[in-house]
């Protein structure tokens, strides 16, 4: 993917699909999906978020600290997801520590789901 940093990517399934649509990622972790249109539950897919569309929220997935960089106007963390290691970029300064658990959520309208055989991107 273009961009620096890099879009953020989880395999895993689609879930509730019919419902509450949710991807259940490998590493274990639920991440929220605004919906699955034509998606079925239980497919496999891809979960892409760019690191600039995560917000701290409460309600969001708990997430740990790994490293804080401070880089002028944004700072960048780098976390660990459940399994995976994953970039945030957030436009205030941000005060956590390596080792810290925060909880954070993707902005759902900028959530990117792709077909894991094909790539494709499908509708979310």
């Amino acid at each position: 993917f273009i961009g620096s940093p890099a879009m953020n990517v989880l395999k895993g399934r689609i879930s509730g699909a019919a419902g509450r649509p949710a991807f259940k990622a490998e590493n274990g972790v639920e991440m929220p999906l605004a919906s699955a249109p034509g998606a079925s539950d239980g497919k496999p897919a891809a979960y892409g978020f760019r690191p600039e569309h995560l917000r701290i929220a409460q309600d969001g997935v708990p997430a740990e600290v790994i490293v804080v960089e401070p880089t002028g106007s944004e700072t960048q963390v780098m976390l660990k997801l459940g399994g995976s290691d994953i970039v945030a970029v957030f436009r205030d300064r941000i005060v956590a520590r390596p080792g810290e658990i925060i909880k954070i959520a993707p902005d759902l309208a900028s959530v990117h789901l792709f077909d894991a055989e094909s790539g494709q991107r499908l509708a979310a």
